[in-house]
């Protein structure tokens, strides 16, 4: 059976406002469902006041750095993980699939893409 879980380290270029880097465990569904989907991401004032970082994260963002489990466990069991994980901001412009959800307010990433996913109910 294959693994659903990888290490992903992101990176994405806002031009002259910086880079925003993380890396992160996630399952390999969810990261094909940010991207299939073209989540638009709010990161917020990351880069400074006044930033208002948002966007979509595209697949020249995102790459596959491990699938091994025991890579996997380590960075799970002592909190490797680093930098900004898109799954724990909420989002913008959510787009036809977020129409049948009552309240997105405050909705994180992960939670929406668990229900577009059904993972969960609405």
């Amino acid at each position: 059976m294959e693994n659903e879980l990888a290490v992903f380290k992101m990176n994405i270029d806002f031009g002259r406002m910086g880079n925003l880097e993380g890396v992160f465990v996630a399952k390999k569904s969810h990261v094909k469902c940010l991207i299939d989907n073209k989540i638009e991401v709010y990161f917020g004032e990351v880069l400074g006041k006044h930033s208002e970082i948002y966007g979509p994260v595209e697949e020249k963002d995102i790459k596959i750095i491990s699938e091994d489990p025991q890579v996997i466990d380590v960075i799970i069991n002592h909190d490797l993980s680093s930098g900004y994980c898109p799954f724990d901001y909420t989002f913008v412009n959510a787009g036809e699939w977020a129409e049948s959800i009552e309240n997105t307010d405050d909705m994180t990433v992960s939670e929406a893409i668990e229900i577009i996913l059904g993972e969960v109910t609405k």
